[in-house]
């Protein structure tokens, strides 16, 4: 689990940060949002939850492989492989787990001289109900949060398929907005995300459709959405695994009698 967190902040450290600029326009970034989301869920799966981890795993490693940036130098791609080595030792850590669990259960079951059945639950409440419900809420939530970010979306496409295409000429840099001056010597305030991109007297082009406006180079950003959506995906996804597990086992038990020490 350090392993992960080590490599994982080097890998993060070292990677290039793309600059945003009309030919190659930043945006929302689903895939690595997923990554760091699996990533920081595997910090508690590793402890908590091996049969998840043994999903999660394989498919950070994967993101990792296929999200390389492009023009990463040679220390990225070392970073990004002391991930995929952390990812694999975690990867077998939980199938040893899993495996000592299981020998263990066998170790017992021989130990065991004789098996009962399980009697009848007195009340209606099933073992796994209430993780279930609440994982299937949050991964609700989740799922609204990625439809308003991706509505969110379209309807910046929409404006900006609309929208006029001005030049301008950067004036003055805010911490999050940017001025600039027209060709025809309006002067625009303009929100900015990375203002620290262009410099003053840099030229940008501003789309402006009616009241709406924003930089060419900054599409619409569903950061917010996407940090909810992980906010509820990764107790969901834990508390769906942990119901599911309890249902299954409940279950085995009461299939045919069980060892009695």
């Amino acid at each position: 689990m350090l392993a992960l967190v080590i490599t994982a902040v080097w890998a993060g450290v070292v990677e290039p940060a793309p600059s945003c600029s009309d030919a190659a326009p930043c945006g929302p970034d689903w895939g690595s949002m997923a990554q760091v989301g699996l990533a920081a869920g595997l910090l508690y799966w590793f402890v908590r939850l091996p049969e998840l981890t043994l999903i999660a795993a394989p498919a950070v490693a994967a993101m990792v492989e296929w999200g390389k940036v492009p023009g990463a130098d040679r220390m990225s791609h070392v970073a990004n492989f002391a991930v995929l080595v952390a990812l694999g030792f975690g990867w077998a850590a939980a199938l040893e787990r899993l495996a000592a669990r299981s020998r263990q259960r066998r170790f017992a079951e021989r130990a065991a001289g004789v098996r009962h059945r399980l009697p009848q639950p007195a009340g209606r409440l099933v073992r796994g109900t209430f993780p279930l419900a609440a994982g299937l809420v949050l991964c609700a939530v989740s799922a609204g949060a990625v439809l308003a970010g991706l509505s969110g979306i379209r309807e910046d496409e929409r404006h900006a398929d609309r929208a006029v295409h001005i030049t301008a000429t950067v004036t003055h840099r805010g911490e999050e907005t940017v001025r600039v001056r027209t060709d025809d010597e309006r002067r625009l305030t303009v929100d900015a995300f990375y203002p620290e991109d262009y410099r003053v007297g840099s030229t940008v082009t501003v789309l402006e459709d009616a009241s709406w406006r924003r930089l060419a180079a900054e599409p619409y950003d569903a950061f917010g959405w996407q940090l909810l959506a992980l906010a509820a995906a990764l107790p969901g996804l834990s508390f769906l695994t942990v119901g599911f597990l309890a249902r299954r086992r409940a279950a085995a038990l009461r299939r045919a009698p069980v060892p009695a020490l």
